[in-house]
């Protein structure tokens, strides 16, 4: 076995327990490629994501994005094949300001930064239905659980109050903590 297979996102292994798989797949890849990708995506997406939800918001939509696309494997990917990288958490960051914008009424086609995101996003889409071996489930799960964050956050994001600051976080959470204990019991759709 080496590093991959030891952290990559098994859902047999989770089923028996392992779901620290979650996590550790997200800071995993396949290859070098795979990695220098993932990591411009990062530093232009999540530079932006930042400055617009500050550093701990943007930490918690990129880990919770990265759970939901894990969990969105989980259920309609491809159960006999592992999966690493971190694609999911980086489409939640565009899902979370999709999500941003929808709740502050700046969600255009006429807004050009939202018209950029969703041609990166279409872009993106298109180039995973391409490549073989490339979980848009995952993508889709990420970017679902982004939106939703960047949604429930939109209202906080000039608050100092940890309390109303953390109530998305523990929304997104409790809902992906009930997502991943139905899969493990069995209740799948």
């Amino acid at each position: 076995m080496n590093i991959i297979d030891d952290g990559a996102l098994i859902p047999e292994l989770v089923g028996e327990g392992e779901a620290w798989r979650l996590v550790s797949s997200v800071f995993l890849h396949s290859g070098f490629l795979h990695l220098a990708l993932n990591m411009l995506s990062l530093y232009f997406l999540g530079s932006f994501v930042e400055n617009v939800f500050g550093r701990g918001r943007y930490l918690a939509v990129y880990l919770l994005s990265g759970l939901s696309g894990g969990i969105a494997y989980l259920y309609f990917g491809g159960f006999d094949t592992p999966a690493v990288g971190a694609s999911g958490a980086i489409f939640g960051l565009l899902g979370g300001i999709l999500g941003y914008a929808l709740r502050r009424g700046t969600f255009s086609w006429q807004n050009p930064m939202i018209r950029q995101l969703l041609i990166l996003l279409a872009i993106n889409l298109w180039i995973g239905l391409s490549i073989p071996n490339v979980s848009n489930t995952a993508h889709m799960g990420g970017l679902a659980g982004g939106f939703i964050f960047g949604y429930l956050v939109a209202p906080s994001v000039q608050s100092r109050k940890a309390v109303r600051a953390l109530t998305p976080v523990l929304i997104v959470l409790g809902v992906e903590a009930l997502l991943l204990g139905m899969w493990i019991l069995g209740f799948r759709f």
